[in-house]
């Protein structure tokens, strides 16, 4: 068997290794030019951090770990209010617990093929035939292939779920803001507090963190929109200066500073919902079939989770439409609970009157202490999806009718 995976983010590469270590050969198909360093800072714990222990990289990771000593939010003057310290959110996760940048992950994870997959950068799909033998493809450059499988782990904005199940707004649920980001040096002494500082008005967000490069910070926007935005990447800046106008703390400050041709990552907070991620010989897996949004904190996770044990489905299972079908089994409910806390989270993360602000400031203020620690484990997904599994992945040994032979 001979699978074609879409996509060589953090789901993608994920299933690569853990196909290459069942002996089932694939293919990597990823339509930038090469790994891709931007993104914003994740927490990384709970299943990501599972799966990413029994691929051997936590010690590569933590090497490269953004400085993080608190969360911070801070009043319009920037003076401190309620916070949270990494020794309680390390606590809280028994220690297993890393904050990476995104593309510090997604390096890590294509170090880990070590060039045993191939992987084809500047690629993507324009058309997808799913027949009773194989599914044929074309790409981008007008070529086409056969494959045994497709999976589509090509993101939010996934082309092979439009190519196979439809338009993405059959599925997006759309929740309300738009999120932006972009890179600055650090001229307002952030970095020597390690901390990830929030300032929040009603309706808007305004953050800067370190990365995990020295004297460079990131800075981070939310804000509430009723309508679904699509900013061309020109008015990007222009449409920020607009929403944030006249917000305080460093805010205007972050806005004028950016080079007019810096690159400004920007997208709506959107939720995909599907009622199945799999369709023939097609299957999806990360953000591309079940997006909790980064409200929730656990996008990661999930692509790294549901890598696994569709890798594991495929390797253990006598066919693929069983395996699909497992993985499925597997996934959806935790998906679900993921999903609808990522909602709560996003509408508590970012209140919509005054009122909901007072409120917000006073139940951080209670909330961020070890007596409630029960409740953070829960809101920040310390739980993994493996914690009833085997601590090692199983021998790469493949079984007489397993999937690989199809």
């Amino acid at each position: 068997m001979r699978v074609l995976i879409s996509g060589g983010g953090i789901a993608g590469l994920t299933l690569a290794y853990w196909l290459h270590h069942y002996n089932i050969p694939a293919v990597v198909l990823e339509q930038a030019s090469a790994i891709r360093r931007d993104g914003y800072a994740i927490d990384f714990l709970g299943t990501g951090y599972a799966v990413a222990e029994r691929m051997g990289i936590i010690d590569r990771l933590a090497a490269h770990q953004i400085p993080f000593d608190k969360f911070l939010y801070v009043n319009k003057e920037g003076k401190p209010g309620a916070e949270m310290d990494a020794a309680l959110m390390r606590s809280l996760t028994a220690g297993k617990y890393l904050g990476l940048m995104h593309a510090t992950l997604e390096e890590v994870l294509y170090d880990a093929l070590a060039g045993q997959v191939e992987v084809r950068f500047g690629r993507s799909l324009t058309h997808v035939v799913d027949g009773p033998d194989g599914v044929a493809v074309t790409f981008n450059d007008g070529t086409m292939e056969s494959f045994d499988l497709l999976i589509g782990a090509d993101g939010v904005h996934s082309i092979t779920r439009s190519l196979v199940f439809g338009p993405e707004t059959q599925f997006s649920r759309y929740l309300g803001y738009t999120i932006a980001v972009y890179l600055l040096a650090d001229h307002y002494g952030i970095s020597p507090t390690h901390s990830f500082q929030i300032y929040v008005q009603p309706k808007r967000m305004a953050a800067a963190y370190c990365t995990d490069t020295p004297g460079q910070i990131l800075i981070f926007f939310m804000y509430h929109s009723p309508q679904q935005e699509h900013v061309p990447r020109d008015q990007r800046l222009p449409r920020l200066r607009e929403a944030f106008a006249g917000m305080g703390w460093l805010t205007d400050r972050f806005l004028a500073d950016v080079d007019p041709t810096a690159r400004v990552f920007m997208d709506t907070v959107v939720q995909i919902q599907m009622p199945t991620w799999h369709r023939g010989r097609v299957a999806l897996v990360g953000d591309a079939c079940d997006c909790p949004t980064l409200a929730s904190g656990q996008g990661a996770s999930l692509a790294m989770g549901g890598a696994y044990l569709l890798a594991q489905a495929l390797h253990e299972t006598a066919d693929y439409e069983q395996a699909f079908q497992r993985y499925e089994q597997q996934m959806y409910g935790f998906v679900q609970e993921q999903q609808k806390n990522g909602r709560s989270f996003a509408k508590s993360f970012l209140p919509g009157s005054p009122l909901g602000l007072v409120v917000q400031r006073a139940m951080m203020k209670v909330l961020l202490r070890p007596a409630f620690g029960g409740l953070l484990r829960r809101q920040f997904g310390a739980e993994s999806l493996l914690s009833g599994q085997a601590g090692k992945p199983a021998p790469s040994t493949v079984p007489e009718k397993s999937v690989s032979q199809v």
